[in-house]
């Protein structure tokens, strides 16, 4: 726990370009604009193709909501002909975004929710940015300040409050991934074993 937020809290502002642009610390408002157009750059694992990235390069290059909805330009649109033609360069340019999102991706890791647990309907981007205005911040800086660090000051401000959220410590994440690939290391068939 203490490790991810002192990354979260000391993360220098990406110099990564990808396509051409540089992108800006990813940001709620990132998200939420990328969930509104259910752009696959979210869902790791995901394939993607060229217009998804120039979409999401645009994105991630503002924190200005009218120019990430704007139509694609002519620019733009010869950026998807050069990378929908050029497979290599269009490799290069998705591990780029890849490991940018990897590297902002320092929330809390928290213990799994019981079934029946209470869901408030409330989107919890939503949740964030209300306790983060409630607490003093702009709605601006709210939206534009790096996803982790607001989820971090979120969770202060509720435990702060009383709620009851438990993160999962650095120890017990380590001691948990330790056990899942020794569980995996005795799934894989031992040649010397056969039945």
């Amino acid at each position: 726990m203490e490790k991810r937020w002192i990354q979260a809290a000391t993360i220098l502002p990406p110099t990564v370009k990808v396509a051409g642009s540089r992108l800006l610390p990813f940001c709620l408002r990132h998200r939420v604009a990328l969930e509104a157009i259910n752009s696959p750059v979210l869902d790791h694992g995901k394939s993607f193709t060229a217009k998804d990235l120039i979409i999401a390069v645009r994105i991630l290059s503002s924190t200005d909501f009218v120019e990430m909805r704007r139509p694609v330009s002519l620019w733009e649109s010869l950026k998807i002909g050069y990378y929908s033609k050029s497979p290599r360069a269009f490799i290069v340019e998705c591990v780029k975004l890849v490991n940018y999102l990897e590297a902002q991706s320092l929330m809390p890791r928290f213990w799994a929710k019981s079934e029946n647990s209470k869901d408030t309907g409330i989107p919890w981007q939503l949740a964030v940015i209300a306790c983060l205005t409630r607490n003093g911040c702009t709605l601006d800086e709210a939206w534009i300040m790096p996803e982790a660090e607001a989820v971090w000051l979120h969770i202060a401000h509720c435990r702060a409050s009383g709620a009851k959220v438990d993160i999962v410590s650095d120890v017990e994440w380590e001691a948990m991934e330790n056990y899942r690939k020794e569980i995996e290391a005795n799934k894989t068939p031992n040649a010397y074993n056969r039945n």
